[in-house]
């Protein structure tokens, strides 16, 4: 299987300035791989832009592919290389430019993007100054290279082109809410206020450091001894909030849990919660849903640059 067979099975060769005409002769029912397609596939709801590495698309363009395919959103892939005519390969919802040039990028989304629908950017990786370009033509971006940093560093200039977050920060919703659930115990604001220990374990320091940002920003004090150490398996393992005798722990509990045990005051108590649907799809699915600036992600995002 080609590269771009791998991105967008099913899908078929077309030139740049084909492309719509050949979607419509899809969604007639012209080689439409399935049925439901015809009645769904015109209730579009967004434009999905997902930009990166060939490498970093595969998954990408399988976590959009059942949104697309049930018409809610066209998802657009945009593979970056050395063309300026890239390969390009459609479905009655999908597209695909296989090799496009970075500098064509922005052309490219102009043209293809769904009018008068919002249009999220899924920034996958690569020039970090694209991405700040890129921005001025999304109604949202969604960061998620591999290396966050660079990018992070460019917040203010991202978030003055379009509301900004990142899929690391969606993946620790369910880390974060029972955190903040501790604070509503009794006991609990005033013992954290002498909390001198942060500690998060994680396989991915970058999640860390924004679980250390967070938190830190909400507090808006920083413990003297916070730490990002590594873990081996999943992007947070634990994370425990501590002093004098008291602490709050987070502790992920097999793939699909996290226990929460706080002991304040000589009392304790312990909760187990769900980390939900991780699953690249449903994250992406969540994104979706949001609209406004996401002002504790920015705020986050700018402690997290204190840790290392």
């Amino acid at each position: 299987m080609s590269t771009a067979e791998a991105l967008l099975p099913g899908a078929v060769e077309t030139r740049f300035g084909t492309i719509e005409q050949t979607m419509v002769r899809l969604l007639a029912g012209d080689r439409l791989p399935s049925p439901p397609l015809r009645a769904l596939a015109s209730t579009a709801t967004a434009t999905v832009v997902a930009v990166g590495p060939r490498e970093r698309l595969v998954d990408a363009a399988a976590a959009l592919r059942p949104h697309a395919q049930t018409g809610g959103i066209r998802a657009i892939l945009i593979a970056v290389g050395t063309l300026s005519t890239p390969d390009v390969r459609v479905t009655a919802s999908e597209i695909l430019l296989d090799g496009l040039r970075t500098d064509f990028v922005n052309n490219a989304v102009a043209a293809l993007r769904l009018p008068s629908l919002p249009a999220l950017l899924w920034w996958r990786g690569g020039d970090p100054d694209r991405a700040v370009s890129l921005a001025k033509l999304a109604d949202r971006l969604v960061l998620d290279a591999a290396d966050p940093a660079p990018l992070w560093a460019r917040l203010d200039a991202l978030a003055r082109e379009a509301p900004v977050s990142d899929l690391r920060w969606t993946a620790l919703t369910r880390w974060r809410a029972p955190m903040a659930h501790f604070f509503d115990l009794p006991g609990v604001p005033e013992a954290a206020a002498s909390f001198d220990r942060l500690h998060v374990t994680g396989s991915d320091a970058h999640s860390g450091r924004l679980f250390a940002g967070w938190l830190t920003a909400a507090l808006k004090r920083t413990p003297a001894d916070t730490r990002i150490v590594p873990g081996a398996q999943g992007s947070i393992e634990a994370a425990s909030f501590a002093g004098g005798g008291n602490e709050l722990k987070l502790q992920r509990r097999g793939a699909a849990c996290v226990e929460g045990h706080a002991r304040v005051g000589g009392r304790e108590t312990s909760r187990i919660s769900s980390l939900g649907d991780q699953a690249l799809s449903a994250l992406i699915a969540e994104e979706l849903r949001v609209r406004p600036r996401d002002l504790a992600f920015e705020s986050s995002v700018r402690a997290a640059g204190a840790f290392s």
